[in-house]
């Protein structure tokens, strides 16, 4: 077609693709093979390099771009435009934009990380939420960059004061992928301390370290800054440490909306019966606490001891709680829940319905799942008609979704 980039383009792109392969073999050591496994890593390789060397923004922007692309092409397909964008990424047909992500990948850090693109990016093309699943060539690459010593050189960068703080909060996150039990005293350290605590944290959620976790405790408890709470209560989650429960059950009744969903996050990771049982008390309004955010844990935990207060939840006077319950069932497939989830394929709310008919498809019985979603075919609501033909799809195939609704 017209639009397709011309063979010099394509050589061109190539090209610069080959150089940022090139870069990370002679920095690392690493061969970057345009597999996931590593996309994941060059997004790790980003921070520890190109940090150091922003004079080389525009060059980098597209080799990074270049790569990125070529990773999106020969995993999920797609042809490179005119414009350096990518049309027909998978069976949907969608459109990627590499260039533009790997400039704010460079110039906004972690938060615009090239891996959470293309894992959104095949979700919405493919329908398929797999991503990087050989974990042993990923533990490989990873071992490279620490013979390296760059976990170090990590280190050192968040814990320099003078450096920028996204700068430093960049760091701590790859330090937390990439570090390993030598730099365990350190972290420990960071932790105690109210300066560095934060970062700290960032680091802990990656990579969990015990000796951390009365430091964290007692800096949650002092810390008036709300940004530090968050990740501290994050980091408590990744540790899975029983002993946190009590006080993260406490932020599901704050005011602060944010918080209490991150201690809902972090109750669901920890799980374990004490978490259920309290849990299971506010949405009995036994103690204080928001049910949506009890809703949340009860999500991650995936325990079926929960799927009664999920279906009495369905039928709450409050939108959120009832659409909060359809989507933690899609994770507990339960037939208790089947004729609930059933009666809500009617509700006014649109997400409900699209929620409740994953939910359905998810417990099994497609025959019976297929008689009840079929209708939302010719749903006023166009989302919910889009949703539906996917759903009968894999229905029909006798399988369950590939996907969950966030």
């Amino acid at each position: 077609m017209k639009d397709n980039a011309s063979d010099k383009t394509l050589n061109k792109i190539r090209e610069q693709s080959e150089t940022f392969i090139n870069m990370a073999e002679k920095k690392f050591g690493i061969h970057l093979d345009y597999s996931e496994e590593a996309l994941k890593i060059a997004d790790d390789l980003i921070t520890v390099f190109f940090r150091i060397h922003r004079e080389h923004y525009i060059t980098a922007t597209v080799c990074i771009g270049s790569y990125l692309g070529e990773t999106v092409i020969r995993n999920l397909g797609g042809k490179w435009q005119k414009d350096l964008s990518i049309r027909k990424v998978g069976k949907l047909k969608g459109y990627a934009h590499p260039m533009t992500r790997a400039k704010k990948r460079l110039s906004n850090g972690i938060d615009d990380s090239l891996t959470n693109y293309y894992k959104n990016l095949k979700l919405t093309s493919t329908r398929d939420g797999s991503f990087a699943i050989d974990k042993e060539k990923y533990e490989n690459y990873r071992k490279v960059v620490l013979e390296g010593g760059w976990d170090q050189e990590l280190l050192k960068r968040m814990l320099n004061e003078e450096e920028h703080r996204y700068v430093r909060e960049e760091a701590a996150v790859i330090l937390g992928r990439l570090g390993n039990g030598r730099i365990s005293e350190e972290i420990a350290q960071a932790a105690r301390d109210p300066r560095t605590v934060y970062f700290a944290s960032l680091v802990l959620q990656g990579l969990p370290i015990p000796e951390a976790f009365e430091p964290l405790m007692e800096n949650l408890k002092k810390s008036d800054s709300i940004a530090v709470q968050q990740q501290i209560i994050l980091a408590l989650g990744a540790m899975k440490e029983q002993k946190a429960i009590p006080v993260l059950i406490d932020f599901l009744k704050e005011d602060d909306e944010i918080l209490g969903y991150f201690a809902s996050l972090a109750i669901g990771k920890i799980g374990g019966e004490e978490a259920l049982d309290k849990l299971l008390s506010i949405m009995a309004g036994l103690r204080p606490g928001k049910r949506t955010h009890a809703i949340t844990a009860l999500e991650l935990l995936g325990d079926k001891k929960a799927t009664p207060a999920l279906i009495e939840a369905l039928f709450s006077r409050d939108d959120e709680v009832r659409e909060a319950a359809a989507r933690a069932l899609q994770y507990i497939p339960d037939e208790r829940a089947f004729k609930a989830l059933a009666f809500c394929l009617k509700d006014r709310s649109s997400r409900l319905r699209i929620y409740a008919a994953y939910a359905l498809a998810n417990i099994g019985n497609s025959h019976d799942a297929e008689k009840y979603i079929k209708p939302l075919l010719t749903d006023d609501v166009q989302t919910v008609r889009l949703h539906a033909t996917h759903l009968m799809k894999w229905i029909k195939k006798g399988e369950k979704p590939q996907a969950k609704v966030l």
